[in-house]
């Protein structure tokens, strides 16, 4: 074979190389995604539907998940915006925490309403070698009704943490975000304003027993 040959045959197989380690990589980070989200689905529903304990108790268990499993620090910064750059960081901390204890609340809501032995996974497909989708169904204990849940899930050193869930193609994040930039623009744009209100959204629900 001539030189010239034999080079585009030794680039082509070591493209060939490349390529196929990229996808099997790829395939085993959707393949470990999948198994985080059905512990975290199995966990969740287990958690949220137990009437053995109290309503406090479910969403404070609820509480750990989110704080293991959600990369709230991420989500956090998202939903903010452009304001997460004119923010001190003691207004992002305190931003984020509180942020936290609203995702944990209005999360554990929704994951009440479900059956716990109805979530399964559909599938999953890699957006590239540290981002998965992972597609979910789970059954509304109310109507009966499957709904469609699709977990945003990044690789993080040595674990999986989710960063936006889609319900019914919904994106969650995207639609906070889209709701604080609102309140933003509203009350001047002010960090500390929006954490207050917040809070006191917080208050109101703890008061309420919801």
């Amino acid at each position: 074979m001539p030189l010239f040959h034999r080079g585009i045959y030794r680039c082509a197989a070591f493209a060939i190389l490349l390529v196929s380690a990229s996808l099997g990589h790829e395939a085993r980070a959707a393949e470990g995604a999948s198994a985080f989200i059905v512990q975290l689905g199995a966990e969740t529903t287990a958690t949220m539907t137990n009437r053995a304990i109290s309503s406090a108790d479910r969403v404070q268990r609820f509480g750990v998940i989110v704080g293991r499993d959600f990369d709230v620090p991420e989500i956090a910064q998202f939903v903010l915006g452009r304001y997460w750059e004119t923010a001190t960081a003691d207004e992002r901390q305190d931003f984020t925490n509180v942020f936290q204890a609203y995702m944990i609340r209005v999360y554990s809501d929704n994951f009440a309403d479900f059956s716990s032995d109805t979530f399964r996974v559909i599938d999953q497909r890699a957006l590239g070698d540290a981002t998965v989708v992972v597609r979910t169904s789970i059954t509304s204990a109310a109507t009966g009704q499957p709904m469609i849940l699709e977990w945003l899930v990044s690789k993080k050193a040595d674990s999986f943490k989710v960063y936006d869930l889609n319900v019914d193609g919904v994106s969650l994040v995207a639609a906070q975000q889209e709701e604080f930039a609102s309140v933003m623009q509203r009350t001047g744009g002010q960090v500390a304003t929006i954490t207050r209100l917040m809070r006191s959204k917080l208050d109101q629900m703890e008061t309420a027993g919801k």
